[in-house]
């Protein structure tokens, strides 16, 4: 195991490292006879519980409200197993851990994160009805009145369930087409009091099955096979995990569909590597390096992989071709912002770029070669074409792309097709989304599969969908509570593979910025994509924040040590990043239930919430220290520019004209710090301008990566920022006067997602943590 606590450990890993071939083989065979002999032993029951409209078969590990099966991820069922199987009581935080991961040692995030998502699962926020407490800095206790349940054991302690790892048991029954969700060999073990009581105690009807797949698959030849294959199925849905380290990103999937290729992280530094999807077998085919590689792509004939390579910070990105199985990489041309496509034949290639000059992103077509580059067509902002990455149609006539815009409901994302020969645009999706990344035609050019989020999610999570063509309705594919990112599929269009993301942070409050005294207060930062939530203080002791947790986004407060937490904004419309007046008794924020995203203003208890502008995609508001003004940035010319309206309303005053974005007023009430786009290298660089509407803009040479957040340091004399260097983040300031940038934090671990200083400068607030990114391959998806 790495120095990094792991969320997910691999059992098969401890035995692969900690014991000999022979004595892996007498450790399951010793647990086969056990279970054998439990089983024997015992009366198999059929365990169910009831609660409200749910029940939950144990044996067969479903889930069903009224009557209709729910999915489940594993060990958010195994969560709330432990939880039913001790109803009542108040299961220590470290009881729980035990088990869930038996003889693993993780973070307690991932038992908050398990939480989080078994609390979405149940609907709990969203009807208003709670089965699970939490005694805050101690455990949770499952509340919800039983009936019909088969009850477990009695007695007056805990009963402890020994969980056989879900990816070790899902590598036993791989293939296995006799569950259509991985079971688990259950154990019990009960204090002495009860042990007499336990004979005849439920013993899970699994025990005997995993005996059976044992038998069946030969306990030799299964040691001798790879443990790193994992495989779920769900109906006829079958994902199977390819990687199991969780820096894996960006696949591609050869037209065969017997090669994926991704990318690894490894402490900021990138490498490409290709794996044989049948046996495993990996090799690196780029070399690791201090780059961001992106936009992975087999050739036609799946004897060459494209890929576009960022250097740091991003600029300008080019396109290479390596060889399969890794050679020497061959530059194809310059300046290009997406993964390619290909058309049927090979011949060409097609992908987007961003003009940021004339402020247009637009679709371009060349050779494969590079060579006799055409633009087929080009949009302005606020409308543009996706980056993610353009499909070509198997039957040669149209290229799709995700597209974005601003229309009268806001801004929602579409794919439209657009013709080859001409150039002319079609919609290919009716329905408007929240999001949409990577696209794929299907073979017989009647569908297309979409990395998407609607519009009404209540999660903060991609999924993959298929959208017929031309016409039907969208069907989800993948319906979980994670991430998925990127989408690539192989000839026959019956497999694909990509990313699947699960975050896990937590708050942390530091004392004068010091990491080493850092402490953790809150396990609050569980929603996907919060650096665009927003967090500050509103007073020296109590914090505001964006977050999903009610199921929808809303603002949220709570004190400095992680108590009193409690929802300040109850509407259905999204509602996030709060800035707070230095009087502490507004609130500014931004939301969209007037139709657009505008500029809220409400007392610091949730009263009297006012519209202050009525314009177009207002983001990113901050008071200024007097209290008379709230600046922002806004699309309603076009780009991101900034402005400044009374706060109680009023005329806006427009303070920039060039793409600009997050404003903080200075502590002395006279400079509006900001990122502002370098019209030479267009980087979105540090900046500031004069808040008395002078537009003459000073910007520093400190070019900054995401999250895009800026704000001052107590004293006023430095612009602060959230830098990643080896793959760890840590607070950097900008001096005023132009010197070098420096280091305020010394963190050694772990992404920083949002922060904020304490208004009295003694306190940072910050949101750090990491995803877990790991290839799937998703097959039988087209029934």
């Amino acid at each position: 195991m790495s120095g990094r606590l792991r969320c997910f450990p691999n059992v098969s890993e401890y035995f692969q490292n900690q014991l000999s071939l022979k004595r892996q083989a007498q450790a399951w065979i010793n647990l086969i006879l056990i279970s054998s002999a439990v089983a024997t032993m015992e009366n198999l029951t059929r365990q169910i519980y009831n609660f409200d409209d749910f029940q939950i078969d144990v044996s067969e590990r479903q889930l069903f409200r009224q009557g209709e099966a729910i999915s489940v991820p594993p060990k958010v069922f195994d969560t709330l197993v432990v939880l039913l199987e001790n109803r009542g009581r108040l299961l220590e935080k470290d009881f729980l851990m035990n088990q869930i991961w038996p003889e693993s040692f993780v973070e307690e995030s991932c038992l908050t994160q398990y939480i989080f998502q078994l609390r979405k699962v149940l609907g709990e926020d969203s009807r208003g009805i709670r089965y699970i407490e939490t005694v805050p800095k101690r455990g949770y206790r499952f509340v919800a009145q039983l009936k019909d349940a088969v009850a477990p054991p009695e007695n007056n302690h805990p009963v402890q369930s020994h969980w056989m790892n879900s990816a070790t048991y899902e590598t036993v029954i791989n293939n296995n087409e006799l569950f259509s969700s991985p079971p688990f060999i259950t154990l019990k073990t009960f204090p002495p009091q009860a042990a007499a009581g336990a004979k005849n105690s439920v013993v899970r009807k699994y025990a005997l099955q995993a005996l059976a797949v044992c038998l069946i698959i030969g306990i030799i030849g299964y040691f001798l096979k790879s443990f790193t294959t994992a495989t779920l199925s769900s109906n006829q849905l079958k994902i199977t995990k390819l990687t199991t380290n969780g820096k894996t990103v960006n696949p591609a999937l050869s037209p065969d569909g017997k090669y994926v290729a991704f990318v690894q992280d490894e402490i900021g530094r990138q490498s490409i590597w290709v794996r044989q999807v049948e046996t495993t077998s990996n090799i690196q085919v780029v070399s690791a390096a201090e780059v961001d590689y992106q936009g992975l792509t087999f050739s036609p004939d799946g004897n060459y992989l494209f890929y576009v390579v960022y250097q740091r910070p991003k600029h300008v990105a080019l396109l290479y071709r390596v060889p399969l199985l890794g050679g020497t990489a061959t530059k194809i041309l310059e300046d290009i912002d997406s993964a390619v496509t290909f058309s049927p034949d090979g011949t060409q290639l097609a992908f987007a770029r961003q003009y940021p000059g004339n402020m247009e992103t637009a679709i371009v077509i060349a050779n494969a070669d590079g060579k006799a580059e055409r633009i087929l067509s080009r949009t302005k902002m606020p409308d543009a074409y996706a980056l993610d990455g353009p499909s070509w149609s198997p039957d040669g006539r149209i290229i799709a792309t995700p597209a974005s815009s601003a229309g009268t409901g806001g801004n929602h994302m579409t794919i439209v097709g657009l013709l080859v020969e001409s150039g002319r645009q079609l919609s290919l999706s009716g329905q408007k989304w929240a999001k949409i990344g990577q696209v794929a035609w299907r073979k017989d050019n009647n569908g297309i599969l979409a990395v998407a989020r609607q519009q009404d999610s209540a999660v903060l999570a991609d999924q993959v969908w298929l959208l017929p063509y031309p016409t039907g309705t969208p069907r989800r594919i993948t319906n979980d509570l994670g991430n998925y990112n990127g989408l690539s599929l192989n000839a026959n269009a019956d497999k694909l593979v990509t990313t699947q993301s699960i975050k896990i942070s937590n708050l942390w409050v530091v004392p004068d910025g010091d990491a080493s005294a850092a402490s953790q207060i809150a396990n609050v930062g569980i929603d996907n994509f919060s650096e665009r939530l927003g967090l500050t203080w509103m007073t020296s002791n109590q914090l505001v924040y964006g977050s999903r947790a009610s199921g929808n986004l809303d603002l949220w407060a709570m004190n400095s040590d992680g108590m009193n937490a409690r929802q300040l904004t109850m509407e259905s419309s999204a509602d996030a990043q709060p800035a707070v007046s230095s009087d502490g008794k507004y609130i500014a924020y931004i939301s969209n239930r007037s139709g657009e995203f505008n500029l809220w203003r409400m007392n610091s208890d949730g009263a009297n919430q006012t519209m202050i502008t009525n314009g177009k995609a207002v983001h990113s508001p901050g008071y200024s220290p007097d209290g008379q003004w709230i600046v922002y940035a806004s699309k309603q010319t076009g780009d991101s520019v900034l402005w400044k309206v009374p706060a109680t309303g009023g005329q806006p005053i427009q303070l920039t004209c060039e793409t600009s974005t997050r404003p903080a007023v200075s502590p002395d009430n006279k400079l509006v710090g900001h990122l502002h786009m370098d019209q030479k290298t267009y980087q979105m660089k540090l900046a500031v301008v004069a808040m008395n509407g002078d537009e003459k803009v000073t910007m520093f040479d400190t070019a900054i990566p995401e999250p895009y957040i800026v704000n001052w340091s107590p004293d006023g004399k430095m612009l602060t920022y959230v830098d990643t260097r080896n793959g760890v983040s840590n607070i950097w300031g900008q001096p005023l006067d132009g010197k070098a940038p420096k280091q305020l934090t010394k963190f050694q671990s772990d992404h920083i997602y949002r922060f904020a200083w304490s208004p009295d400068g003694k306190k940072l607030a910050c949101e750090r943590g990491f995803y877990l990114n790991d290839v799937v391959m998703i097959s039988d998806f087209n029934s």
